[in-house]
Formats: structure tokens, C-alpha cells, sequence
């Protein structure tokens, strides 16, 4: 167990007594059972719920982070309820909860600032009809809503920028065209202070192949032809 002191396992399996590891080793562990949640936003419902849980927590965490299954099968597997076919939950994305956990990666961390919140907003949706904090799209053009609001930039262009310069060294990346849109050099605008606070979330490698997997790229607009006209 000591090899997991720096999550705080053990203070999280006392503060939550029908949760139990199911398995454990040096890749990593499980956990499951009960977890209960009462919570209310201000403006929306009261959500007083237990939850049948699995937790499969990696060893490089939070490198890697944990998945979350949904043993009681409650939440419809479904997109419109962001659950997998398999259980598993699509919680946010991968640069959100790691800027969320990034002072601070515990198990309760992740519970309080992640898990909590996807089940309260989801059984709203669940038991009152909507999401309470409002919903983004899935897939691509969701990582475009979620990274735009992160970075403090709109569109799709300005997003696969910065991700550009995430995946680049410093001195590199400012010579690129800033994402702000403002038309000078990274490195010739303050937004590169906002940007660089980003850095620390992951590698260069990291954000270069999210990057190519999971955007497509801009397609060049072709040219069109005019036709000549004979009199």
C-alpha cells in the first residue's frame, strides 16, 4: 500500500468506508462500491443519490488518469449522458482535469473536483431534465469549446494554434503566429504569459500528438477555375 501514500488511498478509503480495493498491484488498483453524493447548485435541484462505482486507478497517475465505471447501471449509456457503452464515464477533457488536479491530485481531489461534479450535473440531467452548468459538444468540436474557454480564444484555428506552441519548445514556439489573433509573433505578444501557464500540465510530445489525433487538420480551400468565355 505504501506505494500509493501519494494519493492518499488510505485516507480516502476511511472517509468513504463502502468503498473497498478490489485489486491491487504494482500497475494498479481498483476500487468499488458505494459512493454517495448530496449537492446543489445554487438556482438547481437538490441531487441525494448513492452510486454503485468502480474505480481502476493507473500507477503513473495522474501521467495517466483514472477511469470511473458506473456499476449500477443509473446513467444510460449513452453520449447525450456521457457514458460509455462499457460503463465508463467521459468525464472532461484530458488538459481540464489536469489543470484542476494540478496542485493537488489525490483520490479526494479527484472525487471533489472532477467526479463530483460530472455525477451532479449528469443526474440533473438524469432526474430534472438539463444539465445545470450547461453542456458542450462531443468529440471534436467539444475539445474546441472546452480548450477555447481554457485558453481564453475562440474558433477552431486559434485553438490548433496554441496547441501548435504547447508542442513546442519555448524559444520555437515564438516565432509562431500568436493565437490571439492579434497578427505578430507569439513572442511579441503578452499572450504568450497566459499560454506558457499550460506547460507544466504535460510534455511537448504529449500536446504534439493530441494535436494530430484528435483534431483534423484545416483543409486548404481549392481554387476555382474560371472559365473563359468566347463571344
Amino acid at each position: 500500500m505504501r506505494q500509493w501514500d501519494g494519493i492518499g488511498l488510505e485516507e480516502f478509503l476511511a472517509a468513504h468506508p463502502k468503498i473497498r480495493i478490489t485489486e491491487i498491484n504494482d500497475d494498479r488498483v481498483e476500487l468499488a462500491g458505494e459512493y454517495q453524493l448530496k449537492a446543489q447548485l445554487a438556482g438547481s435541484q437538490l441531487v441525494d443519490q448513492t452510486y454503485q462505482l468502480r474505480l481502476v486507478c493507473p500507477r503513473d497517475y495522474p501521467k495517466t488518469l483514472p477511469k470511473v465505471f458506473d456499476e449500477g447501471k443509473y446513467f444510460p449509456r449513452t453520449q447525450e449522458y456521457h457514458t460509455y457503452p462499457d460503463g465508463s464515464f467521459c468525464l472532461a477533457s484530458e488538459i481540464k482535469i489536469k489543470l484542476l488536479l494540478l496542485d493537488d491530485h489525490s483520490l479526494a481531489a479527484f472525487f471533489e473536483k472532477i467526479i463530483d461534479r460530472f455525477l451532479y450535473a449528469v443526474t440533473h440531467r438524469i432526474e430534472f431534465g438539463f444539465f445545470p452548468y450547461g453542456e458542450l459538444a462531443h468529440g471534436e468540436q467539444g475539445l474546441i469549446e472546452d480548450y477555447g474557454e481554457m485558453f481564453g480564444l475562440s474558433g477552431k484555428l486559434s485553438v490548433l494554434r496554441a496547441l501548435q506552441a504547447l508542442g513546442k519548445r519555448k524559444r520555437e514556439a515564438n516565432k509562431l503566429p500568436c493565437p490571439c489573433g492579434c497578427g505578430r509573433r507569439l513572442g511579441l505578444c503578452d499572450y504568450r504569459l497566459i499560454l506558457n501557464q499550460f506547460r507544466s500540465i504535460e510534455r511537448l510530445r504529449w500536446f504534439q500528438l493530441h494535436l494530430t489525433e484528435s483534431f483534423k487538420p484545416f483543409e486548404k480551400p481549392q481554387k476555382i477555375k474560371k472559365k473563359s468565355r468566347t463571344i
